[in-house]
């Protein structure tokens, strides 16, 4: 886009095309982080290796919007289980039981969490390249 500035007004030109353009950024951006974050429960809502004796654990994993701390002024996401959030560390990482043994861990929520990272990094670069495309 061509924009005519005279010289004096300048600086508030390049202040309103980084404005918007931030703008556009963190909308693509948001979009692309619901959709990391809906990704991902629905990854640990399919379970892991463990067998679910009450069937109650997966199906409670949802995601929230929590209030915007980010830099960009934009959307958080937080992936959790609703009901049976103290069952998440135990399952994860084992437990002792009250005979003195140790139960098995089982990994399902740190490879998630990987896996939402790499696709967080993408949806990054997709809504920079959005952006761009749109200048």
């Amino acid at each position: 886009m061509v924009v005519k500035v005279k010289a004096d007004q300048l600086d508030e030109a390049i202040r309103s095309q980084l404005e918007t353009y931030n703008a556009d950024v963190a909308r693509e951006l948001n979009k692309g982080l619901k959709d990391v974050a809906d990704k991902t429960a629905d990854t640990l809502k399919k379970g892991g290796s463990y067998r679910e004796r009450t069937g109650k654990y997966t199906p409670d994993w949802s995601v929230t919007e929590r209030p915007g701390r980010s830099v960009m002024q934009g959307e958080e996401y937080s992936v959790h289980n609703r009901k049976h959030y103290q069952l998440t560390h135990l399952l994860e990482k084992g437990h002792v039981t009250r005979n003195g043994k140790r139960t098995r861990a089982f990994a399902h929520i740190a490879p998630a969490e990987q896996a939402a990272q790499d696709l967080a990094v993408k949806a990054v670069e997709e809504a920079v390249r959005a952006a761009n495309a749109g200048i």
